[in-house]
């Protein structure tokens, strides 16, 4: 069987839209018989008959074909791509409107995930940030508290009500050994972390990152009693 068949098996084994990384696939399937150079030759083919298209710089799919033309993968089947199966989680506004805590729909989407081949990703309006973990709910709930924490301060039309929902939920939830697995992968700024100790603090819940604190720091975090006002 032919190189150009051999890929183009690959993309017909998955649906239509499905977003396959040309490095990986290269590595995984084809790297022990067949070089570098015959297999980019043969993707550029398989692009140019358009049975498969480029998405984004090493990122393909075999697009779905319908009677008004070819559809291209939309921003929530890029997002499940990168954040299923414990892959990764999204952020930024796409998370704080999924939360609630702001009536702001994103124009543009972020994503943390364990599974790209580059440290940052371009797909469509979806920036893909590479970070090493397995994004399990207790790590995904982890990594979207220390987001609105975080950028509690920035958010656009922010509901504070939800948001001290939002805040109190997830810390609820936190686990001391799972927080080090994410900050050691991360490294959310020292200013946060004492703003989550605070956090944990009001509500009894025990933690001890004052290891990761200094003494002598006098760290600016938000007042906790101004982000939890509520509206009457």
């Amino acid at each position: 069987m032919s190189n150009r068949n051999l890929i183009l098996g690959e993309f017909q084994s998955k649906p239509e839209n499905t977003l396959i990384l040309i490095g990986c696939l290269y590595r995984d399937k084809f790297a022990d018989f067949m070089s570098e150079i015959a297999f980019a030759q043969a993707v550029s083919r398989l692009c140019r008959s358009g049975e498969i298209v480029r998405v984004s710089k090493g990122v393909y799919c075999r697009p779905k074909k319908t009677r008004f033309g070819v559809v291209m993968p939309s921003e929530r089947e890029i997002i499940k791509f990168f954040t299923d199966g414990n892959r990764g989680v999204i952020v930024g506004y796409g998370l704080f409107n999924e939360l609630g805590v702001t009536t702001q729909v994103p124009k543009h989407f972020e994503v943390y995930s364990s599974f790209s081949d580059e440290r940052l990703k371009q797909i469509c309006n979806v920036t893909i940030r590479k970070f090493d973990l397995e994004y399990s709910p207790e790590v995904r709930s982890l990594i979207q508290l220390m987001e609105l924490l975080r950028h509690c301060r920035e958010i656009e039309d922010m509901n504070p009500a939800e948001l001290r929902r939002s805040i109190e939920a997830l810390s609820r939830k936190f686990k001391e050994d799972v927080f080090d697995i994410v900050q050691k992968a991360i490294g959310y700024p020292k200013w946060t972390v004492a703003f989550l100790r605070e956090v944990l603090n009001r509500q009894g819940i025990a933690n001890n990152l004052d290891r990761y604190l200094s003494r002598l720091s006098d760290y600016s975090i938000p007042d906790l009693d101004e982000i939890f006002k509520t509206v009457e």
